[in-house]
């Protein structure tokens, strides 16, 4: 597509630019949580008043924004309403490192600027890792170039940075005390989080099962935090997450049965929606009783045994449906729901106990290893990320090169606390296009609104000592309580904190605001400035995306098909794993594309068709999820050496498919996957696989097709 003056790529940048700064606007008062604004706003009023009352102004403002910024870690943008504590953490000691580093790097220009461009990179990078990767790299950026600005020798940077580590580590501990809930309603909470999304799963089968298995590894992870009041009756909660993961796999069973049939029978389809619509429904309802007594809603626990009851035998007697894939998929969710539920009648609602004998809290020895899991996890990551293939590695490359510029340009223009236009330029840039300019528009504005505020507020009460404590905790409850209703409206009242914490020092308010908002100005101009001359299309990223997300769910059915062939059963461990990736990078190509969707149309990368394409590949690990729960209900696999071939020619599609993606030629053949399959000498006993191969051989042909891909 032509992209010259005038043309429709231009018309459709200019009207996504329009759309982003619209959306600055947006304030969801649903999000606004007054409970968590007073939980993260104590902490920075507390550090300021410890200051204060000895005598330190600057050990109050340290501390302060130690506490502010981890504070802003957790609430800002989408922040959750439970405290991320992880994040939390990693953002402490991000800010403690990155402000010894700024400030003994401050006295020699040029190592402080390479210094800038690691982190700019490593930060950069982070983003591939979501919020707990953008968060903390944001706060590395802030802390590195602000006290950056105030070179100190050895001992006394360690000073500053104990300091900021004081007011971090105070508003993470303050967080894990008072805004998580205490550990057994933790685990139930998220137990139970996990079953109302299996609930909406089913009500609505065609959707991506992605929420609820994100829900259910959450539990799962929650289940093994050691913790000083854990539930130790774990067994059952254990179990049910057990279940869960089998019911998961049931409705992705079931979702590829019914796509089977809109496809092939499209009459007995239509025929079957309404009753199959019952069911579900009525399953769905056990479903979120079980989700109920896990959170102890009184009664449920007690309703559930005759609910399992009625609803196995609901399910004996009901009229079949026309389409057999689908109802024999339907008999046997009903059976595992069932199973569920009398599990979760264990519960006693009165005293929210299970009345099962538990297993012991995980030590420090296993915390350390699932800590250390994760964070390997993270690097290979941001290993994978650090290529200018992906998205994460353009926007490392870009921030890097725009704040070292900003960086420069402060030095060399005579800027009242310049540092501040580079930080706007910082945060301002973001991945992908819309979010840039939504994040420029809302901090700008934000900004320039709060400069307002704090401006009214110091021309009418110029606050001091204990007044200024009490305006900063004012401003800063307001700050957190509506970040994640609207960025900015928060930006607006973080503005403010800030303004009044550096008025300790300072104290010309006035001044300051004005300085921070004619700074942010200019910072935020340069950065959306940048990316509108240096921009990255998520369209670029969609192929190697969706190679990678093919490449998983080819370790997958790699596996799957061998326990299949041999007869042996694959460890079920590593069936977790490849399962839980494959659904990670399914997360992450669903991410992409919807942002390609959302932006102008560049280039010939289409992101029409590759939502096509995702919905194919979601169809083929939706099939290779059937395939493991056939193999998982037999008592004793055969092998099954016929289908070795399929496998091998599977193994060849697949590889093909992920090549062509990757490299963006289609031309090439795909393997004859249907002519492999029609030649397979069926046993009357597997004659129960040929629906979900068959989908499978389907679903990568349609993969292939959607990229014009030739097929035999």
């Amino acid at each position: 597509m032509s992209t010259g003056a005038g043309t429709p790529a231009e018309t459709g940048t200019t009207a996504a630019v329009g759309q982003a700064f619209r959306q600055a606007s947006d304030f969801d008062r649903a999000e606004v949580s007054l409970r968590a604004g007073l939980i993260a706003a104590i902490p920075v009023a507390a550090m300021l008043a410890l200051g204060i009352a000895l005598n330190s102004p600057t050990a109050a403002v340290t501390m302060g924004v130690g506490a502010m910024l981890v504070g802003v870690s957790w609430r800002a943008g989408n922040g959750p309403l439970i405290p991320p504590i992880g994040t939390m953490l990693a953002a402490t000691g991000v800010l403690t490192l990155c402000t010894l580093v700024g400030t003994l790097s401050g006295r020699w220009p040029w190592l402080h600027l390479g210094v800038l461009l690691i982190v700019c990179l490593i930060a950069g990078l982070a983003t591939s890792l979501g919020r707990r990767g953008i968060a903390p790299g944001n706060q590395a950026i802030i802390a590195y170039v602000v006290f950056g600005r105030f070179p100190e020798n050895f001992a006394n940077a360690c000073g500053l940075a104990g300091l900021v580590l004081a007011g971090g580590a105070s508003q993470t501990l303050w967080a894990s005390l008072v805004g998580v809930p205490a550990a057994w309603r933790r685990q139930r909470q998220a137990l139970a989080n996990a079953y109302h999304k299996l609930a909406d799963l089913l009500t609505a089968v065609d959707s991506s099962g992605a929420p609820s298995a994100n829900a259910l590894e959450l539990a799962e992870g929650v289940l093994t935090v050691p913790a000083l009041f854990a539930d130790p009756e774990r067994e059952a909660l254990a179990g049910l997450v057990d279940e869960g993961r089998r019911i998961r796999l049931e409705l992705a069973s079931l979702a590829s049965a019914v796509d089977q049939a809109r496809r092939d029978q499209p009459l007995l389809y239509e025929q079957a929606r309404d009753q199959r619509r019952q069911v579900q429904l009525r399953v769905a309802n056990v479903i979120e009783g079980i989700a109920g007594a896990i959170g102890g809603t009184p009664g449920s626990a007690v309703a559930l045994g005759p609910a399992a009851d009625e609803l196995t035998r609901w399910g004996a007697e009901r009229e079949p449906l026309p389409v057999e894939r689908v109802d024999e998929r339907l008999g046997a969710l009903i059976g595992q729901v069932a199973a569920a539920a009398r599990l979760a009648a264990a519960v006693d609602a009165p005293g929210g106990r299970l009345l099962l004998v538990g297993r012991p809290t995980l030590g420090g020895r296993g915390l350390r290893r699932r800590v250390g899991h994760r964070l390997r996890g993270d690097l290979r990551q941001i290993r994978a990320n650090a290529t200018l293939e992906s998205a994460a590695g353009r926007h490392a490359l870009r921030l890097a090169v725009v704040v070292a510029g900003t960086e420069l340009l402060t030095q060399r223009v005579a800027l009242p606390r310049g540092y501040w236009a580079v930080v706007a330029a910082a945060t301002v840039l973001r991945p992908s296009f819309g979010a840039t300019f939504t994040r420029g528009a809302e901090r700008v504005t934000g900004t320039c609104a709060g400069v307002v505020v704090a401006t009214l507020i110091a021309v009418a009460i110029d606050p001091s000592g204990w007044g200024l404590v009490a305006v900063v905790a004012s401003l800063a409850f307001i700050t957190y309580a509506v970040f994640p209703a609207s960025f900015t409206v928060g930006t607006a009242m973080l503005t403010a904190v800030i303004v009044f914490l550096l008025h300790a020092v300072v104290g010309d308010s006035v001044t300051t605001a004005l300085d921070r908002g004619l700074d942010t100005v200019i910072g935020g101009g340069i950065g959306l400035l940048a990316y509108a001359l240096w921009p990255t299309w998520s369209a670029r990223s969609m192929g190697p995306m969706l190679s990678r997300l093919v490449d998983a769910q080819h370790e997958y059915a790699w596996t799957v098909l061998g326990a299949l062939v041999s007869g042996e059963r694959a460890d079920p461990a590593t069936l977790r794993d490849e399962a839980r990736a494959a659904r990670a990078v399914f997360s992450d190509a669903d991410a992409v594309v919807g942002l390609a969707l959302a932006e102008p149309r560049r280039g010939d990368a289409d992101p029409r068709i590759a939502a096509a394409t995702l919905g194919a590949l979601r169809r083929v690990v939706y099939a290779v999820h059937a395939l493991r729960l056939e193999l998982g209900e037999e008592p004793e696999p055969a092998p099954r050496p016929e289908l070795a071939p399929l496998r091998e020619t599977v193994n060849g599609a697949l590889i093909t498919l992920s090549v062509a993606l990757h490299d963006g030629d289609p031309a090439r053949s795909l393997p004859p996957l249907r002519r492999v399959l029609r030649k397979v000498d069926w046993k009357p006993a597997d004659e129960r696989l040929r629906p979900a191969l068959d989908e499978l051989v389907d679903a990568v042909n349609t993969a292939a097709a959607s990229i014009g891909l030739e097929l035999p």
